[in-house]
């Protein structure tokens, strides 16, 4: 069998977010990867395609020659029906054939960032589900207010850093962009000499994710307004020392998607953080995504006490 796959574009964008919102979790999950912007940002790392499968939209994404999806199959589209259980089953096992062929049987084919909720059907439909990291989600007020009983070290890291500096935060703009790309540069080069152990668990992806994150850095800056996300920068002392950018994935969730912080500034993080939560704190919850794996991430985020990790799947056939 075979599928027309067409390169992914930022027009894109539309037909993707009514295909999500078509499925029945599409506005209900809060899986920060349910959406366009944190696929289409990794373009130039990761060649991305899309399908039509019966009215699902199907992302396609390849890697070393080996295509797999990093959403299951969303929809199907207006006008083509509505979705079904019985529908989803036969189009994931017409993606899995085509990826099987396409891979030649080298490796299972797969598919990530399956919800909870599908997990006992695709397994029913004789699918292995494998658990995926999980994304953190958190109360908004609770990182806006930094209670004294549950965010001290955050709140006194915050305070601190407040009395030290001048300081201004304002929504990005286009002629940030080589500022911000240049601090971004700094801070994984800080990254590489103080964060990442030369050697233990987690050392050689925490590498690989920085020089990945290159391309997907200088995306976000330069199609934010395309791509309809939230950019703060934070100004200390006349330079551009830390922005990040988010999306909504939910008129109650919303997603942070990335965070850049020089880290010799003391404080700066957490100042970033709790004024970005701040600013869109008319969503009750946040997500900041996964830990990737990474001890040391892992240690932040629970530093933060999430109200929940979401887990989520990788389906292959069994």
């Amino acid at each position: 069998m075979s599928l027309t796959l067409h390169p992914l574009q930022v027009k894109d964008q539309l037909r993707a977010h009514q295909c999500l919102m078509a499925t029945e979790l599409g506005g209900k999950t809060p899986l920060a990867s349910w959406a366009f912007s944190p696929h289409y940002m990794w373009k130039d790392v990761l060649a991305h395609f899309w399908a039509d499968v019966g009215g699902w939209w199907c992302l396609f994404a390849e890697h070393a020659d080996r295509l797999f999806m990093p959403l299951p199959p969303l929809g199907p589209s207006e006008g083509v029906g509505k979705p079904s259980m019985g529908s989803l089953k036969d189009v994931l096992a017409e993606v899995m054939t085509f990826m099987d062929t396409r891979n030649k049987g080298s490796q299972p084919s797969r598919i990530e960032n399956i919800p909870a909720e599908l997990k006992d059907i695709i397994q029913s439909w004789g699918y292995s589900l494998t658990p995926k990291d999980s994304d953190y989600l958190y109360r908004t007020s609770d990182l806006v207010q930094f209670k004294a009983n549950t965010h001290k070290l955050q709140r006194a890291a915050y305070n601190r850093f407040s009395r030290a500096h001048r300081i201004r935060v304002a929504p990005y703009q286009i002629v940030d962009r080589d500022g911000c790309l240049a601090l971004f540069h700094r801070w994984a080069n800080q990254k590489e000499e103080i964060a990442i152990p030369p050697v233990g668990p987690g050392a050689d992806i925490s590498r690989l994710l920085l020089r990945e994150a290159t391309s997907a850095h200088r995306v976000v800056l330069q199609e934010y307004r395309e791509l309809g996300l939230t950019g703060r920068v934070v100004w200390v002392d006349g330079s551009i020392k830390a922005y990040a950018f988010g999306y909504p994935r939910s008129c109650e969730v919303f997603c942070i998607l990335v965070e850049v912080a020089d880290r010799s500034v003391p404080g700066l993080a957490q100042y970033l953080f709790r004024e970005f939560c701040r600013d869109i704190q008319q969503y009750p919850f946040v997500n900041t995504m996964t830990d990737s794996g990474l001890p040391s991430v892992a240690r932040t985020k629970h530093a933060y006490h999430p109200m929940q990790l979401v887990p989520k799947y990788m389906a292959q056939r069994t």
